[in-house]
């Protein structure tokens, strides 16, 4: 409704405007948020280019005028990160920030630490971990001027500032926490998390799916140094919210299956660990399709559940599954994922011929 409505009035304005009027972009800059919001991404770049092209055109000297510039800059790169289209969003992210920095008399504008974040987010995503550190600091910094350190529930329900600063302050710890995590340092990614919960749980709720995100990566976490009991009940907790908001085919409720399938394995409860990862197969088959490496992952690991139950025709089965797929998505022989399911095969295979020697 609210696109048809967005889409009506642009029309009329471009009716009765020139084409180059400030307001079509105005107009241009709502219709491309509702896009956004709608996860119709393709739309959205669409309309905040054309926004753009506008605000280029009509870039006057005022401070006013060229803010604007910086916002359609802004808003067609988020779109753009979006759609996955993760250079073009850099260099755009890159360009809105220039443009603040130059044309906001406040250094630690919100702004500014939006632009660090999303920029963070990039280099997280590209795997270049120590930029991605440099500019999430930078945004979780200047956050921290505006709300302090930690604020509490209360002081988030009774500031004048408004949610969204809260909650990119939440989802910048967020994206530094996986980065950090991602570096080794567990600790202050640890610390991270839990910052960012806190400030989820205050601002939608202990059920939110904010909350089921990153109890998910501490459960990994957990999983990971070993500390498998507590990993069970942080991947319990995220599977039930999860499954609250999103029923039971859903790939976020895939994701928490798959993390407790794992920790089944460790735990050796293989036939709870063969449930979990059959629940995730069904969920990822629907979803991403029979032949895509989010099945081939978890093929992969339904073979070792087979191998270790003593299974090695069945675990040799899924590995065959998971190399069909490897090699659909072109991946050889030296490719690790690959290489991992071949040493798998060639221990099955000596286990296999050793049993019939017995």
């Amino acid at each position: 409704m609210a696109v048809q409505c967005l889409q009506e009035a642009l029309t009329g304005r471009q009716e009765h405007l020139d084409a180059m009027d400030p307001e079509i972009a105005d107009n241009l800059a709502r219709l491309g948020h509702v896009y956004n919001r709608q996860s119709e991404y393709d739309q959205a770049v669409t309309v905040f280019s054309d926004c753009l092209k506008i605000r280029e055109a009509t870039r006057g000297t005022d401070t006013a005028s060229l803010l604007k510039v910086a916002d359609a800059l802004f808003d067609l790169g988020t779109a753009l990160q979006m759609a996955l289209d993760t250079q073009r969003s850099m260099q755009l992210f890159t360009d809105a920030l220039k443009e603040y920095q130059r044309h906001l008399t406040d250094p630690n504008d919100v702004k500014i630490a939006q632009c660090h974040s999303c920029i963070g987010e990039i280099h997280e995503k590209t795997n270049d971990l120590t930029k991605a550190v440099i500019s999430l600091e930078l945004a979780s910094n200047t956050y921290e001027s505006h709300i302090g350190p930690d604020p509490s529930e209360k002081e988030i329900k009774s500031s004048k500032k408004g949610t969204d600063i809260y909650s990119g302050q939440a989802e910048t710890l967020f994206r530094l926490a996986t980065a950090k995590d991602r570096l080794g340092e567990e600790a202050t990614a640890l610390k991270q998390y839990r910052k960012a919960m806190r400030l989820y749980k205050s601002l939608f709720g202990r059920d939110s799916l904010f909350v089921a995100k990153i109890l998910n990566r501490l459960a990994n976490m957990k999983g990971r140094d070993g500390s498998v009991d507590k990993a069970m009940v942080l991947f319990d907790e995220s599977l039930r919210i999860r499954m609250l908001h999103l029923g039971n085919n859903h790939e976020d409720v895939a994701e928490t299956l798959f993390g407790m399938g794992i920790v089944f394995e460790k735990r050796r409860d293989y036939g709870a660990a063969m449930k979990a990862y059959s629940d995730c197969l069904r969920i990822r088959s629907s979803k991403f399709g029979s032949d895509s490496m989010e099945v081939a992952q978890v093929v992969v690991n339904i073979g070792v559940v087979r191998g270790n139950k003593g299974d090695f025709s069945g675990a040799l089965k899924s590995w065959n599954k998971a190399l069909s797929i490897y090699r659909k998505h072109g991946l050889g022989d030296s490719d690790t994922l690959v290489a991992t399911v071949l040493n798998h095969q060639r221990l099955a295979n000596q286990l296999k011929r050793r049993g019939r020697h017995k």
